[in-house]
């Protein structure tokens, strides 16, 4: 008997220490993150977060890494008794080391502790630097008779996620390499390269980066004698014309807008048809005055010499931005992200065209033809009628209205979905005879052509 009562003891004795672990477990102070593993590499900044939580009030949150020298502490005072929130943005020293150990501890205010251990590991640089600025494949340098050479000044800005190392530039045929030492995740090296003679000469420039990922630009200088360019001025607004179509096939629409940038500078959205699509650019609404296109010995090259200069090309068929510096004789192209463009239904309607009696405004036509961002309809207009309107709607309703502006700046389609009102599109002209009307909703443009 006395032997059980002594094993009952004993048992009540492990229940109760069992109960109180337990109790202390319950009572620790909440400690939320939601990493366990941080990839990084010297020289980063990572962001440190997570939650503390505890009913009695929490004395500090300390978050550390010995073998990098942190040490981040929040005295807290006891004053957040319930929920803490920390965001620490913990810069990786650039010596660091791997791997290692991120230690979070928080302290309640009667001194108990909960603590988590998250592995800093190291993120291998797979990325390889780039240039920010424009690297055109061709670029054109005047010769200086009486100096005997062309001066290219060579410019480049490159950027890197963590380190740039240098910059290489060779040109084989002068027997020219040249290294530019580096640092920093952006950098800019500028340098004068003298030629001697006139020719077409291939540059490579490499960009490395400390890793050692490399990336490559190909570039040729044309260095020839200085061409003749007609005199420009800072225009208020030019225009896009597609250089394989003959401007008395449209009766509206054929000049397309590159609004003014800033001094001599121009942008704007345009399609082209097909691969290999060539276009020339005009101060104004004519062919017979300026003709901005390319050098015939330099296509990276822009100037104004109407007979001279040959079409700017665009290699494939799609949508695009246009820049333009008239002044520096520049040009460059991008792809638009035309996913978001509109592609229901539209219908037609306007003043001065026979059929179906569209001069009365609420009147539509079927469903536009549309293929991709492109709709189109074939009606026949009246040439004893001299102006001409023209507007596209959304078939279901009135709610969606392709209106146009215009002023000294420019024009173009907008699409008003809010009952805003506006101009149409409109122009004046005699012509009998079936037009194509075309609406692009991609690039917010439509025309008028004449159909045969």
């Amino acid at each position: 008997m006395k032997k059980t009562i002594i094993q009952l003891i004993m048992l009540l004795a492990i229940v109760s220490m069992a109960a109180c672990s337990d109790d202390d477990a319950n009572h620790r102070p909440g400690l939320w993150t939601d990493q366990d593993i941080i990839k990084t590499f010297p020289g980063d900044t990572v962001l440190i977060q997570g939650q503390v939580s505890n009913y009695i009030g929490m004395r500090s949150v300390e978050i550390r890494c010995d073998e990098w020298g942190i040490s981040q502490k929040y005295d807290l005072k006891g004053e957040h008794s319930k929920v803490f929130n920390y965001n620490y943005r913990m810069p990786v020293p650039a010596d660091a080391t791997f791997d290692a150990e991120l230690k979070i501890t928080v302290t309640d205010t009667e001194g108990t502790e909960n603590k988590k251990t998250i592995a800093m590991t190291y993120l291998p640089d797979t990325e390889a630097p780039v240039a920010l600025n424009d690297m055109p494949w061709q670029v054109s340098v005047d010769f200086d008779a009486t100096a005997g050479c062309g001066v290219y000044n060579f410019n480049i800005s490159a950027s890197d996620d963590r380190q740039l190392d240098k910059v290489t530039v060779e040109i084989p045929d002068i027997n020219y390499k040249k290294s530019f030492d580096i640092k920093g995740r952006t950098a800019t090296v500028a340098e004068p390269v003298r030629i001697a003679e006139a020719g077409t000469f291939p540059m490579t420039v490499t960009i490395a980066d400390a890793t050692g990922n490399e990336k490559q630009y190909e570039q040729q200088i044309v260095v020839m004698l200085a061409e003749d360019e007609d005199p420009i001025s800072d225009y208020p607004v030019m225009w896009v014309v597609n250089a394989s179509e003959n401007p008395q096939d449209y009766l509206d629409g054929y000049y397309a807008p590159l609004t003014r940038q800033g001094a001599y500078q121009y942008q704007g959205s345009i399609y082209a048809d097909k691969d290999g699509y060539q276009l020339y650019i005009v101060p104004t609404k004519t062919m017979d005055g300026d003709v901005f296109g390319a050098s015939p010995y330099v296509s990276s090259k822009l100037m104004n010499k109407r007979g001279y200069v040959v079409p700017l090309t665009i290699e494939s068929k799609g949508y695009y931005g246009l820049w333009i510096d008239t002044q520096a004789h520049t040009w460059s192209i991008w792809s638009l992200d035309t996913s978001s463009a509109y592609t229901g239904s539209i219908s037609f309607a306007g003043c001065g065209y026979a059929d179906w009696g569209v001069d009365v405004w609420g009147n539509m036509t079927d469903e536009m033809k549309r293929d991709g961002y492109r709709y189109t309809y074939t009606v026949k207009q009246n040439g004893n009628q001299s102006t001409h309107s023209y507007y596209g709607a959304r078939v279901s309703d009135w709610g969606w209205i392709f209106r146009f502006w215009s002023d000294a700046n420019g024009c173009g389609w907008w699409v008003d979905d809010a009952g805003y009102g506006g101009s149409v599109g409109s122009y004046e002209s005699t012509y009998e005879g079936n037009v194509e009307v075309t609406f692009d909703t991609a690039i917010l443009w439509g025309t008028v052509k004449k159909k045969n």
